[in-house]
């Protein structure tokens, strides 16, 4: 399998596409202008995509990219930020890629 599939709350998370996935929303997150962004973490980034792609009816997140970035001139100096297109994936394809995760973490 491509890329590094994890779930978070029920949505998997990976950074390749899948062509079992049917692409339905891009979808992103910024913690930039949170309070305390500089305690927030990656978690906090995928619960953020989470509950975008519940408004979408999306069990994955798709080319997921993330990572931090710097601002000079603020209170909370370092900020994480993460994106993807909210995909919807039929239960068995969604089945296996759990079993894979399950298996492979384990």
């Amino acid at each position: 399998m491509k890329g590094y599939p994890t779930i978070y709350n029920g949505v998997i998370f990976i950074e390749t596409a899948l062509a079992e996935a049917r692409p339905v929303a891009n979808v992103s997150a910024d913690l930039s202008f949170k309070i305390g962004a500089q305690l927030k973490n990656l978690n906090n980034v995928k619960h953020e995509l989470v509950i975008k792609a519940a408004e979408h009816n999306c069990n994955c997140i798709t080319e997921f990219k993330y990572g931090q970035k710097s601002r000079w001139l603020a209170i909370d100096d370092v900020a994480y930020f993460g994106s993807g297109i909210a995909s919807q994936l039929p239960p068995d394809a969604f089945q296996k890629i759990s079993e894979y995760i399950s298996q492979r973490n384990s």
